[in-house]
């Protein structure tokens, strides 16, 4: 397989639109349940869509209603992964779960968003939602009383026989009983207040037992004493440990953040955001393959449809292609295209920024979404943060923003070479076009992008990862991921407020056996429009 961002591609002039002509992927959702129900479990969903944790994305509100509707309907045989593809997520009948894990994705998601409600706004709901996992049913059921705050009286009594045989004392005393009733005979149980009493407590079994604990009391001021000469020891102790540790590795202990750490801490907690998710989109790898087979460009809103996979487009790609060959032989190529474009490829290269970005310390695990491009949503380019890696032939979703970029690709040598980055304002000594493969290059020099502007709604922001080719988008990252790399970028990029503005820089590297070599800045831009 050639690299995925090195697949020419016809112009976008034609086929581009803007974001609001992309076709919204995903049907408006069919409900049987009247809209005014007075059903409180249909009023308990009502209040847990509305909430802040489900309330920004509409596919995550639509799975939920779908399940809770079709639920209460009675209509249990409707709530399948097939069906909630279809009327969720807008996929065609008979769609393959197994290529296609749209719905296993986002019921992971689902469900820690109904955590996360009852865990917050919907803490003082008298009853919970559930969908447990392995299946899409959702459990209504009555919420547990809220346990009280503790206090030693309510401390259960405590089973003698059960410190010894090391049953957790703290038991269900069914459990204990249990559990007793297997190791041998039972001996008295302590009652509660010999916990909290300042005298001692000495076990009296009404029938002797060698197993029996005895309790002897300590005067009142010695207890005193003794526990005020083990705090001073703890804390002399803390001391000494602290002073011993600070000599030898003072850093660790009185941090000390560089002017470089704290712009990259900046930049990278803008994009990992604790009040919204993270989507980190790698290339489609299969989409490159069905480029070098069909010779078309794959416009976005076809992309977000499904429709460019259907077997009418691609027998209509192929067409050139199979001209000499036999009707059969032709359907035969047409079966096997199209069970390469529904394959989910993506690059080493993707694989290993996606491993490296995951890692980075302002992550938040809960919010990271690593979505295949075919899942991403328009919704989540809108409300979310978004970094999508490769160029458009390879993740048709960066078209959303080329045209606000000073420096765009273009389709290069068709079929097969490499694409071109267009510099729409040259500054003085700077090129016009930057192209891979150029005549008397030994280096081979190769080129990459790395854009960091607003999402759709301007309520958070989107980075591109892009190259030319995947030596491009290697050297991309791997420039993206140094801080003393970033720390002058970000030094121009940053506000007097302190905010980091968009930008947009231009990296060479050399292309050795498609591995990048340093990558360098050869040119930059700050602000919008970045031109």
């Amino acid at each position: 397989m050639k690299t995925f961002d090195s697949i020419a591609r016809q112009s976008r002039r034609s086929t581009t639109k803007r974001p609001s002509e992309i076709p919204r992927s995903h049907p408006q959702v069919k409900l049987l349940t009247a809209p005014g129900s007075d059903d409180p479990r249909w009023q308990l969903v009502q209040r847990v869509v509305a909430s802040r944790s489900l309330g920004r994305s509409t596919l995550l509100s639509n799975f939920l209603l779908f399940v809770c509707d079709r639920y209460l309907q009675g209509r249990v045989a409707d709530i399948t992964e097939q069906q909630i593809g279809m009327h969720v997520f807008g996929r065609l009948e008979g769609f393959k779960s197994g290529d296609d894990n749209i719905v296993r994705n986002y019921a992971r998601t689902l469900r820690k968003r109904m955590e996360e409600y009852f865990a917050t706004e919907g803490r003082h709901e008298t009853s919970i939602l559930t969908i447990p996992r392995g299946a899409y049913l959702p459990v209504f059921a009555t919420k547990d009383t809220e346990t009280p705050a503790f206090t030693p009286a309510m401390v259960p009594a405590i089973s003698a026989e059960a410190v010894v045989h090391g049953i957790d004392p703290l038991a269900h005393p069914a459990a204990i009983d249990d559990a007793l009733l297997q190791a041998g005979p039972q001996t008295n149980i302590l009652p509660s207040d010999a916990l909290t009493s300042d005298k001692g407590y000495t076990s009296q079994p009404e029938q002797p037992s060698g197993r029996d604990l005895t309790y002897f009391p300590l005067p009142h001021r010695t207890r005193q004493l003794l526990n005020g000469l083990a705090a001073l020891c703890l804390i002399a102790i803390g001391v000494l440990v602290g002073c011993f540790a600070t000599r030898l590795r003072p850093d660790s202990w009185f941090h000390r953040e560089t002017p470089t750490a704290k712009l990259n801490h900046l930049f990278w907690s803008k994009l990992f955001e604790d009040k919204r998710d993270t989507f980190l989109v790698p290339s489609d790898g299969g989409l490159v393959m069905l480029h070098s087979f069909t010779r078309q460009h794959v416009s976005l809103p076809d992309y977000a449809s499904g429709n460019y996979g259907s077997h009418a487009e691609i027998a209509n790609g192929i067409a050139e292609l199979s001209k000499p060959a036999k009707a059969e032989d032709s359907a035969k190529l047409e079966h096997k295209v199209s069970v390469i474009a529904a394959r989910r490829y993506t690059s080493i290269v993707d694989l290993d920024l996606v491993s490296r970005l995951s890692r980075l310390p302002e992550v938040l695990p809960d919010r990271l979404m690593i979505r295949y491009a075919r899942d991403l949503r328009i919704d989540d380019l809108r409300t979310g943060n978004v970094i999508l890696l490769g160029s458009a032939d390879a993740n048709p979703w960066v078209d959303l923003f080329q045209k606000q970029l000073n420096f765009q690709f273009s389709p290069g040598i068709p079929f097969g070479g490499s694409a071109v980055i267009i510099n729409q304002h040259p500054l003085p000594h700077e090129q016009s076009t930057y192209a891979s493969g150029e005549p008397n290059d030994p280096v081979r020099h190769t080129y990459g992008v790395i854009a960091y502007v607003p999402n759709l709604d301007g309520t958070g922001h989107v980075l591109l990862i892009e190259g030319i080719n995947m030596a491009g988008t290697q050297a991309a990252g791997s420039f993206l991921l140094s801080p003393t790399a970033m720390q002058p970028v970000l030094e121009h990029a940053s506000s007097p407020s302190g905010a980091i503005r968009p930008f947009e820089i231009l990296i060479e590297t050399g292309n050795i056996a498609a591995n990048a070599s340093s990558p360098r800045v050869l040119s930059e831009r700050i602000g919008l429009p970045l031109q």
